[in-house]
């Protein structure tokens, strides 16, 4: 609290009753108050206006709350500013003191939440130690900054509570937590990540089985370091948030429990369709085996029921063991989590128990437009095949049904399948994924089982854009390509193709590369020749005779077409693939009034607001 705010509102509030009071001199009276005597801000306060009031023969205001009120605990959560309160709670850290004017500060909490708080020297107080229970009586809620916080003076009672009256923790569930909370939870460790500074001993993810959030524990808190793949109860943890991301710190004051597997809290099964990240006990069949990618994982795969599908996996670690295809299981403890907007499970060694009983699953397959990450089945035609880009890549290309395509991508293996254009495949389990907001489906170890008789008609990818063309990308114009049969690549200014190098006896295109923005969205845009001449009016051959009859060469078409285009808006057609357009023909938009008239009033009402 300002003391030069406390000065104002004594002096305005006796000046407004008609007596005016020497501002230099209560100042001074305040800073000796305060300063020289350490009395707390707002007991200086009270005791000023006492004393004017007496002076003035004015009623005595409050003195606030009675003895009666002080004496009743208040919830820490409920306490405001200019309070004398009586609070029970536990010292959860406590504070290096800057000052010789304060003999101890921390943090106090209780079941509502935390407070900071603070012992004046001359309080002559008893020490409080970190991790007990006290009862604090007529201590004073001040604020600074706007964060209210308790003053223990010498009019303060501190008394440790008994073990018998401290109230049990509660445990609260991860999806709960909320930031700065000192709380109790329970949970497994599922992943150990190497610390990054030395500060930290260790930092991993925690799980419950409401969901998982990261750990850290600092170095100064001399914990004993935890184990992966087993469970905790830990006590008075400080939940933080960075970057919108939750996390909880184990500091000196937190209390670790390991947790044996008998003493792990019931988990309800949860079908496989409705997990969700965190600690889960789930029933299904192993569907689908993938191959090993990496000496860390033993085994990866496709686990379902009849209600969906999860992709898991099984890490090299002692006493792991690999689940057999096509059998059924149930596992305790699954660890699941979401990577790239996926879920994944991880199941750990000795979670997985074999089941008897064989059911049968049937599969949902689901149209393309309702794909999303995770592990999908669908009825699909390949509409196209892409050139692979990777010598990793087996095929890749385009597929599709009657509510839209999706881009799909084979890695080389020994088991990788190739498609047949044209042909319709019924696709069980296959994973899709998504990066940089595009989706694509994985289709290694998926099953797939071709239907030479069937047709599909796949919906028509194209699609109306309009917005301003914001940018021309260079590769505009009249551009050589190469003459090869079936390559047609993009000729370098020194006629090289990167697959047949030097073509002398190259060919004339136009194209327009660039971006056309549509106010919420960005379009990679390709204009082909036939939209270009559309567009502009200039032909194949017209620009020809402008290259060669210019010293610029082919640069006199690209400024040709900036100056007609960049910055106008376009209506375009064509095809949307992710985030590219490529367009057949596009026109300029034409003026229209009414809608110009409706952006202003739009604008103009917006600055009202």
């Amino acid at each position: 609290m300002e003391l030069k705010e406390i000065a104002d509102r004594i002096s305005e509030k006796f000046a407004a009753a008609g007596h005016p009071i020497d501002r230099a001199k209560l100042e001074e009276k305040i800073n000796r108050f305060v300063e020289e005597f350490s009395v707390p801000p707002a007991e200086a306060e009270r005791s000023i206006i006492g004393d004017y009031a007496r002076q003035f023969g004015m009623e005595l205001p409050s003195a606030g709350p009675s003895k009666q009120d002080a004496d009743s605990v208040i919830p820490i959560s409920e306490i405001q500013a200019e309070q004398w309160v009586t609070v029970e709670g536990q010292i959860v850290t406590l504070i290096p003191s800057r000052s010789p004017s304060v003999a101890q500060s921390g943090v106090i909490m209780d079941s509502s939440g935390t407070m900071r708080f603070t012992v004046w020297a001359k309080a002559n107080a008893p020490v409080m130690e970190q991790g007990k229970w006290y009862r604090l009586e007529s201590a004073v809620a001040d604020e600074y900054n706007g964060q209210v916080s308790l003053k223990v003076h010498s009019g303060t009672t501190i008394t440790e509570l008994s073990p018998d009256s401290v109230p049990e923790p509660v445990i609260t569930p991860l999806s709960e937590i909320k930031p700065k909370q000192w709380i109790s939870v329970e949970g497994e460790v599922t992943t150990i990540f190497p610390p990054r500074s030395p500060s930290i001993a260790q930092s991993g993810i925690f799980a419950d089985n409401s969901g998982t959030i990261r750990f850290t524990v600092w170095a100064s808190a001399n914990a004993p370091l935890l184990e992966q793949g087993h469970w905790y109860r830990l006590d008075l943890v400080e939940s933080d948030e960075f970057n919108g991301q939750l996390s909880i710190k184990i500091h000196s004051g937190t209390k670790i429990t390991p947790i044996s597997r008998d003493e792990m809290p019931d988990i309800e099964k949860t079908p496989v369709g409705e997990l969700s990240p965190g600690v889960a006990l789930v029933e299904g069949k192993v569907v689908a085996i993938e191959k090993q990618y990496s000496d860390q994982i033993l085994q990866r795969g496709v686990f379902a029921d009849d209600s969906g599908a999860v992709r898991f996996i099984i890490r090299n670690s002692p006493g792991a063991e690999p689940l057999m295809e096509n059998q059924w299981y149930a596992i305790k403890g699954a660890v699941v989590d979401r990577y790239r907007g996926a879920l994944s499970m991880q199941i750990n060694p000795g979670t997985a128990t074999p089941l008897l009983e064989d059911r049968s699953i049937r599969p949902n397959i689901i149209p393309v437009a309702q794909a999303g990450p995770g592990i999908v089945c669908l009825r699909v035609k390949l509409v196209q095949e892409y050139e692979n880009t990777s010598e990793r890549i087996f095929q890749s290309g385009l597929l599709g049904d009657e509510s839209g395509t999706i881009r799909f991508v084979t890695w080389k293996d020994d088991m990788a399948q190739r498609l047949v254009p044209d042909m319709v495949y019924s696709i069980y389990y296959a994973s899709v994924d998504e990066f940089n907001g595009r989706l694509s489906v994985t289709l290694n170890g998926a099953t797939l089982l071709p239907d030479e008789g069937a047709t599909i008609q796949v919906r028509s990818p194209n699609e109306e854009v309009k917005g301003a063309f914001v940018h021309l990308s260079p590769g505009s114009g009249l551009i050589k390509r190469c003459p090869v049969e079936g390559c047609g690549r993009v000729l370098s200014r020194q006629n090289y193709c990167p697959i047949h190098e030097i073509q002398p006896n190259y060919i004339y295109d136009l194209r327009v590369k660039g971006w056309l923005d549509d106010g919420q969205k960005t379009y990679d845009t390709i204009i082909s020749r036939e939209g270009v001449e559309e567009l502009t009016g200039l032909n194949l051959i017209t620009a020809q005779e402008m290259a060669e009859n210019n010293p610029l060469g082919l640069d006199t078409v690209f400024y040709h077409v900036n100056e007609q285009i960049l910055g106008r808006y376009l209506i375009c057609r064509g095809k949307v693939f992710d985030n590219r357009l490529v367009a057949y023909n596009c026109e300029f938009q034409a003026f229209d009034a009414g809608m110009l008239a409706e952006l202003m009033n739009r604008a103009e009402g917006g600055s009202h607001e």
